[in-house]
């Protein structure tokens, strides 16, 4: 997605203050708008989109309540016999997520579940024969998760941070450090 401005129309003045330079000139004449930093973090953060909108919306026969979107949009392919052996019962966590109602029904998923559709990862089967998985350790405290991470030769430390450095012509703000 494209920044909320380009970084070629913002330079850093000499008092600190940043200077917006306008795409097109106002009707008044402004060729450039002079902010505070503060001020300029404040009209950045507007640009940002609420959380779980929508970027991208549909129009025409796109739209979802067009008549004719069952004739221009490809329906899914179906699934073409790939089998997937079910879990192993009681092997796999079920997480909650929404809200209780007065019947108590939950919606669960699997941990398997959110790993294969998120990063397509197919932990409910074996990679050799294709039978399901079972449990053979679950480690909660974190000396288990060192133990188990030193017996499959993986440092139990995890990998070193890394400065990585800023990109060249990138502005940097005298704020945030």
């Amino acid at each position: 997605m494209r920044p909320p401005l380009a970084q070629d129309r913002l330079t850093e003045l000499a008092d600190g203050r940043y200077r917006l330079e306008l795409k097109s000139v106002w009707k008044d004449g402004t060729r450039a708008v002079i902010y505070e930093p503060m001020q300029l973090i404040a009209r950045l953060v507007a640009a940002i989109p609420p959380p779980r909108s929508h970027m991208i919306r549909y129009f025409g026969v796109l739209s979802s309540h067009a008549n004719a979107r069952a004739e221009v949009v490809p329906q899914p392919p179906e699934d073409q016999g790939r089998f997937h052996p079910l879990p192993a019962p009681g092997d796999q966590i079920a997480l909650r997520f929404g809200e209780e109602d007065s019947h108590d029904n939950v919606m669960r998923k699997r941990w398997s579940w959110l790993l294969r559709h998120v990063f397509a990862a197919d932990l409910e089967s074996c990679p050799k024969c294709a039978g399901p998985m079972r449990w053979k350790e679950i480690a909660l405290k974190t000396s288990d998760i060192a133990r188990l991470m030193i017996a499959h030769g993986l440092d139990a430390q995890g990998p070193p941070t890394r400065r990585t450095p800023e990109p060249k012509g990138q502005l940097r703000l005298p704020f945030g450090r």
